[in-house]
C-alpha cells in the first residue's frame, strides 16, 4: 500500500519543480534524467503529440518553431500562441506541464497525492488566478490548494532555520521568469502577508540568459554577419550556443571566469566571460529588484531594522551579487538556500504537511547561532505601525528583542547601510480568495474575461531629481552609477573601510539524491549540489561565492549521502545548510546599460498590449534580434483582441466560475465621492463631500458647507481636501481629518479644477488664474505663498502628482485637443513629457497608479461619450478598460491598485461604477438618482 504524501508543485517561467512531503521529511522529485527540474517547455511533434520539459527541450533544438517556452509570463492574455502550426492558449500548455508532472509524480510514489498545492507569484490578481484555475481543471488534478511563491519560500527557510511566531521575514524570489517581494510574519502554523506584495513578471534569470547571449554574439561582431539565420545547421548552432550561455551564467554563481564554445558554421572559437562583465550587464536589472523591495517593505509599514531576515528564493538567487546588493540596502542577515530553485515547491510539499496528518513542519526547526561579536551597536529603530513591531535590544546578548524571545535569526554582521522609509498603508491578512494566501480550487475553472497586465517590469518615467530614492552603488575605485526610480528605497554608498566579518555557513543537513534508476546515475547528485560548508570570509563577494557544488562530490558538513526513488530530499531534523550573507567589499554598479537582445518567448503577428517591451534600459543589438528571431519565428498567432464582454450587451453571460475564483468581493476602502443636491447651478447648486464604503449602503459626512467639490485623499489617507465655494463667488483649498473635524484653510482664490496631494502630505497642487490663463501652482501646507508651477498661456486642469512627489500629471490644450502631459515638479519645464497623442487621446482626468507604474484616464470618444483607458506613465501600452454608450470619466484606483472607480452617466445625473484592473468584474455603486460621483478612492 502506497504511503499517504502531500505533493507540491512550483511551475516556474523556466523550469518546474515538485517535491512531496512523506512520513515527516520533505523530498524533491527527480523529473527528469538530468536534474530534479524540468525545463517548462512544450514541443509539438508532427503527428500532433506533445513532448514535455527535457524531451522537448531536445527536440526543439533543431525545430524550434514546434516548440511553446515560457508561457506562464503570457497567463491572463488572449493572444494564443501558436507552437509547431497549432494555437494554444497559456493555461492549455500549462495544463499539459502540470499533467505530465503529476504523472511522474504518481508512478514514482506509486499512487496520487492525498493533497496538491500549487504555487503562483504573489502579484497574481484574480484573473490571472482563475486562468490557473483553469489549467488545474484540464489537467484534472482534483482538489488543489494555492500558494503564493514567498509564502512557500518562506514556510521551507523556516523547516530548516526557526522562524518564531512574531518574526518578521522579507522573501527575496528571484526566479526565471519573474521576481516577487513580499513581506511576511510568522502567525501560528504559517504565515501572514504584510502589505501589498511586489513583482516584476518581466524580469528574471531567462533575462541574464539573453543578456549573456547577445554579449557574446556583440564580441564576435562581423565574424556572424554573414549567416542566414534561416539555414536549419544555423538555427541548431545557435540553440546549442543559448545553452551554454545558459550553462556559463550559472557557472559564474561560484567561479570567477568561464570559457563559453562557440560552435557556429564557420566560426570555432571561445569566449571568455568573467563574473564582473555578467554584473556590469545584470546590475541595473537587480537595482529594480531591490526597489521593489524596498517598496514592499513600505508598503506592509515595516523598517528594514524590524526584519529578521531576508530570505533568498529562486534559482537566480544564486547570483552572488544578489546577496551583496541586499546586505548593502537593508542591513539584515540574508539567508541563501542551498538548493534555491527547490525552495518554492519544498514550500508547497511543506505546507501539505498538516493536512496529511503529519506533526508541525516547524517543530524540528533549528534556532540560529548567537552572535558571538557582543552588543549590538545598532540602535533600536521604530515604525510608525502596530505597537509590537518597535524592536529594541537586550541588555545581554545585543539580539533584538523579538527575535531574542523567539529564538529567531541572529544578526551575524553588522553593517553601514541605513534603513529605508515606511510607507503608511495598512497590513494585509492572508485570507482564502484574495490571493495572498492559501485558496482551495477544484481544479475545474471556467474562462474569465481578458484583463490588463500591469506594467511593472520596466520603470516608469520618472522626471524626479528630489523626493525619489534611489539605489547608489560604490564602484571599487570606478565610477558610481546610480539607478533611481520612483517610490524606490534610498541605500547610502558604502566605504568599505577596514575588513569584514566573517561568516560561517552552519547546520548544514544531509541531502540525499533519489532516482529512478537503478545504474550509474543513480546516485548522481542534482546539477548545483549543495552549499560548501566553508566558512565565507571577507574580501570581494566577486571572488568568494554564497554557495558552490560540493567538491569531488563530497556530502556538505561531513553529512551522509543516501540513495532512494524520485526525490532529492532534506530531513526535517537536519537543517539545510544556509548562510548569512556578509557585507563585503561594494560592488562597481557601472554605467553601460543592459544588452538585452529580444527574450525568446512565443511571437505574435503584432504588438502584445499586455506584456512590456522587451528592452530594458538599453539599445538592442540588430543581429541578435535577427538571429533570436529566426530560432523563435513562427510560434504564435495574432487573433482580435477579446473586449471587456460584461460592456457588450450583447455578449454573452461569461461562465459561473469554481469556488477558487468567484467573483471578488467589494473592496471595502473608504470612497471620497460628492455628492449634490438641489439647482444646476450656483448658487443654487449645494455639492458636498462623503465618504462611501462600496457594497453598503450609508454615507459620512466630510464637508458640507453646501460649497464642497472633488474631495482628495492625502496619500496616508489620514487628510481630506476639497475645493470649497467661498460666499462671495471666490474658490479657496480647505483641508481636514476624514470625519470633517480640525478644517484649516489653506489657500484662496484657486480655479475649481482639481487638487492633487503630494507624496508625504505637505503640499497641494491647484490651479490658479494668471492672466486669464489656468496655471498650476504648489503650496506647502501652513504657508501662505503658493509657488507657480506653469507659465504658458492656454487651458490646462486635473493636476495629479505622482506617488513618488517628483512629477505632476495634467492635461493642456494641443491645438483643440486635450492631451496629458508630466510636468517635473522639482524643476519645470513646459509642457513636460508628453503621455497621450492623436491615438490615444484626447485624454483627460489623469489619475497615478499607487505604484507610479500607469495613470488611468478619461478619453474622450465624441460629445457626450469618453471611457477609461490605461497607459503607462512613459506614453507606451495604452489599454481601453471601459466601453459605454454613456460618458465616463474621473477614474480613480483602489488602493491596492487591483480595480478603478469612476462615474458613469450624464454630468447631471452620474452613477459610480467600479471596474477590475485585472479582470471582467464590474459593479455600479450608486443610482444616477442620488447625483453621486468624482469618486477619490486612493
Amino acid at each position: 500500500m502506497a504511503m499517504q504524501y502531500g505533493l507540491g508543485i512550483d511551475l516556474g517561467t523556466t523550469q518546474t519543480a515538485a517535491a512531496v512531503r512523506v512520513d515527516g521529511r520533505t523530498e524533491v522529485v527527480r523529473l527528469g534524467g538530468r536534474r530534479a527540474e524540468i525545463p517548462s517547455l512544450v514541443f509539438v511533434r508532427p503527428d500532433g503529440g506533445l513532448l514535455i520539459g527535457e524531451a522537448a527541450e531536445r527536440r526543439g533544438q533543431a525545430e524550434p518553431a514546434r516548440l511553446a517556452r515560457e508561457f506562464k509570463r503570457r497567463i491572463g492574455d488572449p493572444v494564443p500562441i501558436l507552437a509547431g502550426g497549432v494555437p494554444f492558449s497559456a493555461h492549455a500548455l500549462t495544463a499539459k506541464l502540470l499533467r505530465h508532472v503529476l504523472d511522474v509524480v504518481i508512478r514514482l510514489q506509486d499512487g496520487p497525492p492525498a493533497v496538491l498545492t500549487v504555487t503562483h507569484p504573489a502579484n497574481w490578481g484574480p484573473y490571472k488566478r482563475e486562468q490557473l484555475d483553469q489549467a488545474l481543471r484540464l489537467a484534472d488534478t482534483g482538489p488543489a490548494l494555492l500558494r503564493t511563491e514567498p509564502e512557500a519560500a518562506a514556510l521551507q527557510h523556516a523547516t530548516a532555520r526557526r522562524i518564531g511566531p512574531g518574526e518578521t521575514v522579507a522573501v527575496y524570489d528571484l526566479g526565471g521568469g519573474t521576481f516577487d517581494a513580499a513581506v511576511l510574519r510568522r502567525e501560528g502554523e504559517g504565515f501572514q502577508v504584510l502589505g501589498e506584495p511586489e513583482g516584476i513578471e518581466q524580469l528574471g534569470g531567462a533575462d541574464f540568459d539573453e543578456a549573456v547571449f547577445g554579449h557574446v554574439l556583440g564580441v564576435l561582431g562581423n565574424r556572424v554577419e554573414g549567416l542566414d539565420p534561416n539555414e536549419p545547421d544555423v538555427v541548431t548552432a545557435l540553440a546549442r550556443l543559448r545553452r551554454d550561455c545558459v550553462e556559463a551564467k550559472e557557472a559564474l554563481s561560484f567561479d570567477t571566469e568561464v570559457m563559453i564554445p562557440v560552435a557556429l558554421p564557420g566560426v570555432h572559437t571561445r569566449v571568455r566571460l568573467n563574473r564582473s562583465e555578467l554584473e556590469a550587464m545584470i546590475a541595473p536589472a537587480l537595482a529594480d529588484t531591490v526597489a521593489a523591495l524596498h517598496r514592499a517593505l513600505r508598503s506592509a509599514r515595516v523598517a528594514p531594522a524590524d526584519l529578521d531576515a531576508v530570505l533568498l528564493a529562486g534559482g537566480s538567487s544564486r547570483i552572488p551579487l544578489i546577496g551583496q546588493l541586499l546586505s548593502t540596502a537593508f542591513d539584515r542577515p540574508v539567508v541563501a538556500d542551498p538548493h534555491p530553485e527547490h525552495s518554492i515547491a519544498m514550500g508547497a510539499a511543506v505546507a501539505t504537511a498538516l493536512i496529511t496528518g503529519g506533526v508541525s513542519p516547524f517543530d524540528d526547526a533549528v534556532a540560529p547561532p548567537r552572535p558571538v561579536d557582543g552588543p549590538s551597536d545598532r540602535p533600536a529603530e521604530a515604525v510608525d505601525g502596530p505597537p509590537d513591531r518597535a524592536v529594541g535590544t537586550d541588555t545581554t546578548g545585543g539580539q533584538p528583542v523579538a527575535a531574542a524571545a523567539s529564538g529567531g535569526f541572529a544578526q551575524v554582521a553588522r553593517f553601514d547601510g541605513t534603513a529605508a522609509g515606511t510607507g503608511d498603508s495598512g497590513s494585509t491578512p492572508i485570507t482564502a480568495g484574495n490571493g495572498s494566501g492559501p485558496q482551495l480550487t477544484s481544479g475545474t475553472g471556467s474562462q474569465a474575461g481578458p484583463g490588463i497586465e500591469d506594467a511593472t517590469s520596466t520603470l516608469p518615467f520618472t522626471p524626479e531629481t528630489e523626493d525619489a530614492g534611489s539605489t547608489q552603488l560604490l564602484a571599487g575605485g570606478g565610477p558610481h552609477a546610480t539607478t533611481a526610480a520612483e517610490d524606490a528605497g534610498s541605500t547610502q554608498r558604502l566605504t568599505g573601510d577596514g575588513p569584514q566579518a566573517a561568516t560561517r555557513a552552519e547546520d548544514a543537513g544531509a541531502t540525499r539524491i533519489l532516482s529512478d534508476d537503478s545504474g550509474p546515475q543513480a546516485g548522481r547528485p542534482i546539477s548545483g549540489g549543495p552549499m560548501r560548508g566553508q566558512p565565507v570570509s571577507g574580501g570581494p563577494m566577486s571572488s568568494q561565492p554564497v554557495s558552490g557544488s560540493p567538491v569531488s562530490g563530497q556530502p556538505v558538513s561531513g553529512g551522509s549521502v543516501a540513495y532512494s526513488r524520485g526525490a532529492a530530499s532534506v530531513p526535517s531534523h537536519g537543517s539545510a545548510a544556509q548562510a548569512a550573507v556578509p557585507r563585503t567589499q561594494p560592488f562597481a554598479a557601472p554605467t553601460r546599460t543592459f544588452p538585452q537582445p529580444p527574450t525568446p518567448v512565443p511571437t505574435t503577428a503584432g504588438p502584445d498590449p499586455d506584456r512590456p517591451p522587451a528592452k530594458r534600459n538599453g539599445r538592442l543589438l540588430v543581429l541578435v534580434g535577427a538571429l533570436t528571431l529566426a530560432m523563435i519565428a513562427g510560434t504564435t498567432v495574432l487573433v482580435a483582441l477579446v473586449r471587456r464582454g460584461d460592456k457588450d450587451p450583447g455578449a454573452a453571460v461569461p461562465p459561473v466560475a469554481s469556488p477558487s475564483a468567484s467573483a471578488p468581493s467589494f473592496p471595502t476602502a473608504g470612497m471620497l465621492i460628492q455628492v449634490d443636491a438641489g439647482g444646476d447651478k450656483r448658487p443654487e447648486l449645494k455639492s458636498s463631500a462623503y465618504l462611501l464604503t462600496p457594497g453598503t449602503p450609508g454615507r459620512t459626512a466630510v464637508a458640507d458647507t453646501g460649497g464642497d467639490v472633488l474631495p482628495e485623499w492625502s496619500r496616508d489617507r489620514k487628510r481630506v481636501a476639497v475645493i470649497r465655494y467661498e460666499p462671495d463667488g471666490s474658490n479657496a483649498i480647505w483641508v481636514m481629518k476624514p470625519d470633517g473635524s480640525d478644517p484649516e484653510k489653506v489657500v484662496e482664490n484657486a480655479t475649481g479644477g482639481r487638487v492633487s496631494w503630494n507624496h508625504d502630505g505637505t503640499k497641494l497642487a491647484f490651479l490658479r488664474s494668471v492672466d486669464g490663463s489656468p496655471q498650476i501652482f504648489a503650496i506647502e501646507i501652513g504657508e501662505s505663498k503658493p509657488k507657480q508651477l506653469t507659465w504658458a498661456p492656454g487651458k490646462k486642469d486635473d493636476p495629479a502628482w505622482s506617488p513618488g512627489g517628483g512629477a505632476i500629471a495634467y492635461w493642456k490644450l494641443v491645438g483643440k485637443q486635450p492631451q496629458i502631459f508630466i510636468l517635473n515638479a522639482n524643476d519645470p519645464e513646459e509642457p513636460g513629457l508628453q503621455v497621450t497623442d492623436d491615438d490615444t487621446g484626447p485624454g483627460v482626468d489623469p489619475n497615478w497608479e499607487p505604484n507610479g507604474g500607469r495613470i488611468a484616464y478619461t478619453r474622450i470618444t465624441g460629445d457626450r461619450e469618453s471611457d477609461i483607458w490605461l497607459i503607462r506613465s512613459d506614453g507606451e501600452q495604452a489599454r481601453q478598460l471601459t466601453e459605454h454608450e454613456d460618458r465616463e470619466m474621473d477614474p480613480s484606483w483602489s488602493p491596492d491598485r487591483k480595480w478603478l472607480a469612476f462615474s458613469r452617466g450624464p454630468l447631471e445625473k452620474p452613477k459610480i461604477v467600479i471596474a477590475e484592473v485585472d479582470g471582467p468584474a464590474e459593479h455600479v455603486l450608486t443610482e444616477g438618482d442620488a447625483r453621486e460621483g468624482h469618486p477619490c478612492w486612493s
